[in-house]
């Protein structure tokens, strides 16, 4: 008996494991690229702000976007989750408090990343025009906190979207729902 239980439970763990992997997976293969599209639209926004593309990618023969950033991408939608993942969904952290620090820990990420890539690799893959850090502005910030906005949108709130919102239990512990949400119409 006391096998069977140790062995369903080494079961329920790797099960728990290939879900949060499946679910990671599933956030990089859908955030990614709609993420990589909203680089070039933030570097278009830029420039026609500026006059001058915000980051240019030298070894690319585009110059003003590289499909190579796309891996970078995909780390920050993992950096991301694991943020949401294991801190702020188990401690209740607010919005804005998301948006900051995940926001700047992928803005930190990016330097890092363009400062390996560059001095360790000898293969630059951003160069931000004009910025004291080369590998990102300050400004940058400002677009890290929409993407993890962006990112809370695509995936936290839609995962509420199907429940039914509900009220507080009454005293027999059954609980109204909520006016407006899908079950409200049902029969009594």
């Amino acid at each position: 008996m006391a096998s069977n239980e140790a062995e369903s439970s080494g079961n329920g763990g790797q099960r728990r494991v290939a879900g949060y992997l499946g679910s990671l997976a599933f956030h990089i293969s859908y955030v990614t690229p709609i993420f990589w599209f909203v680089e070039l639209l933030q570097n278009q926004l830029y420039w026609k702000l500026t006059g001058e593309p915000g980051w240019t990618y030298p070894l690319s023969p585009y110059h003003w976007f590289s499909f190579e950033s796309v891996g970078l991408w995909a780390g920050s939608v993992a950096i991301i989750w694991c943020l949401n993942f294991f801190w702020f969904l188990r401690r209740d952290v607010g919005l804005v408090k998301r948006m900051v620090i995940a926001g700047t820990v992928c803005w930190a990420g990016e330097w890092l990343a363009g400062f390996v890539a560059d001095r360790v690799l000898g293969h630059p893959l951003q160069i931000w025009t004009n910025a004291p850090l080369v590998y990102i502005k300050f400004s940058a910030l400002f677009f890290w906190w929409w993407d993890v906005l962006l990112y809370e949108l695509l995936t936290v709130d839609m995962a509420r979207l199907g429940r039914p919102a509900t009220a507080t239990p009454e005293p027999d512990g059954r609980a109204e729902p909520l006016r407006g949400s899908s079950s409200s119409s049902s029969v009594r």
